[in-house]
């Protein structure tokens, strides 16, 4: 009998055993083996090897890989693979999420809406609420809601760099026209511009701004009069007194006032960009992005500053997403989660590569008190920016193309308001029908 309940209790404890062994503390996210940390949290005590694409230079990745060594500090178990995506990113990650071996991390930008709307990326609000993320506290609410698409949290902004306006300092001393201020309006850079553009004889060898036709530029103009590109019901609205006083005062301000140089006028000096003619002293203003900050540092002889953009403007952003058909999730989550902490966002502004997206990494004194080709320049003009909330929807490019096709003639004065207006509200409700 004794002998019986022996073998009875050495099968009971093997059976015990092996269910330990198998009640895992797997979650549906990772399979990662989990033990419970001091605090009572779930942490992973098996390594995880996670893949990270993004686009850039080698430098860019240098940053990363450095990020990621303080992700690390907090998350030891987890390793990050940095793929540099070369050429055609979108293509690129296509093809890997097709042929099944998805990266768990994505970088992506302004087009993120379309990987949403294909299922390809995951909303991130659970794990937002799980790991008691204060989306609030870690940016400015702007800034917060640029990759939320139909309510949901589909990336964590990473670089969120505003458009700001470059101005000459030398030149509007000269001018005797005040520094540009938050404070400005459209009326106000109109004044100024006017003031800041010199002839001689009949040629115009200063001007006062460069709009250039690029998207940014005129659509900040559009959202600065109250209006949008789509209304309440997602229906395209391009066919507006807001829209057309927008896209008037820009072409107004080369073929009217003289105060831009138009599309001949930039041809004849070489199609060099706007941020060129800036740094030789041909333009007196400019609006264009953080990048221009590092290339302007290195040009001897002008005297510039930067100042937030009148009224309300766009950021130049990228954020970190992660795949649907990851099977880390939570750790992806831990990494990215990581990454726009301060003190892993601070490798960013040390590089001067771009302008953080998080609050305390904008309002940071290496960011703010930041010296760039020796001098010390209004930093604060990032933090001051105020975003629109930017039309973004996966047919962006289909959209942008419509207008931008139809855009060109008429900043060239080929066309006019009326029909370029109409033949896009028109191109535009195809596209969205």
């Amino acid at each position: 009998m004794k002998q019986k309940l022996g073998l009875v209790m050495v099968f009971m404890l093997l059976v015990v055993s092996v269910l330990s062994g198998c009640g895992g503390g797997n979650n549906n996210s990772g399979n990662e083996a989990n033990s419970k940390s001091s605090n009572g949290k779930e942490v992973s005590d098996k390594p995880v090897d996670l893949t990270l694409t993004m686009w850039g230079s080698e430098s860019d990745k240098q940053v990363m890989e450095k990020r990621l060594e303080i992700m690390k500090k907090t998350n030891p178990n987890i390793n990050v693979n940095v793929l540099l995506v070369a050429g055609d990113y979108d293509q690129k990650v296509q093809t890997m999420i097709a042929g099944g071996t998805p990266p768990d991390i994505m970088m992506l930008a302004e087009n993120y809406q379309v990987y949403a709307s294909k299922n390809q990326i995951m909303p991130l609000d659970d794990l937002i609420a799980s790991n008691n993320l204060d989306m609030k506290e870690r940016y400015s609410d702007d800034i917060a809601n640029i990759m939320n698409y139909e309510g949901k949290f589909y990336g964590l902004p990473d670089r969120a760099g505003a458009m700001v306006l470059f101005y000459n300092k030398d030149l509007f001393d000269k001018a005797g026209v005040a520094y540009p201020s938050k404070d400005w309006t459209q009326k106000d850079l109109l004044e100024a511009a006017q003031k800041l553009t010199v002839k001689e004889g009949d040629k115009t060898v200063q001007w006062g701004y460069y709009p250039g036709t690029w998207w940014p530029q005129w659509m900040q103009l559009v959202y600065q009069n109250g209006g949008s590109l789509f209304d309440e019901n997602n229906k395209p609205t391009f066919d507006t007194p807001e829209v057309r006083d927008a896209l008037q005062f820009l072409n107004d301000m080369s073929f009217k006032y003289g105060t831009s140089p138009t599309p001949v006028e930039i041809a004849d000096m070489g199609n060099i960009g706007a941020d060129p003619l800036f740094a030789q002293g041909k333009i007196a203003m400019e609006t264009t992005g953080f990048w221009n900050i590092g290339s302007l540092s290195k040009v001897e002889g002008i005297n510039w500053d930067i100042a937030p953009v009148w009224g309300v403007t766009n950021a130049f952003f990228n954020g970190l997403t992660i795949t649907k058909d990851s099977k880390h999730q939570e750790a992806a989550f831990k990494v990215i989660n990581a990454l726009t902490t301060l003190e892993a966002q601070m490798p960013i502004i040390e590089s001067g590569q771009d302008a953080p997206a998080t609050k305390a990494a904008l309002s940071s004194d290496a960011f703010v008190n930041a010296e760039y080709g020796g001098k010390k320049i209004n930093m604060n003009a990032f933090s001051d920016s105020k975003l629109y909330n930017q039309p973004l929807n996966p047919k962006r490019n289909e959209m942008m193309k419509i207008i931008d096709d139809k855009l060109a003639v008429y900043f060239s004065d080929k066309a006019t308001l009326d029909d370029t207006v109409k033949q896009i509200q028109e191109g535009l409700d195809k596209l969205y029908k």
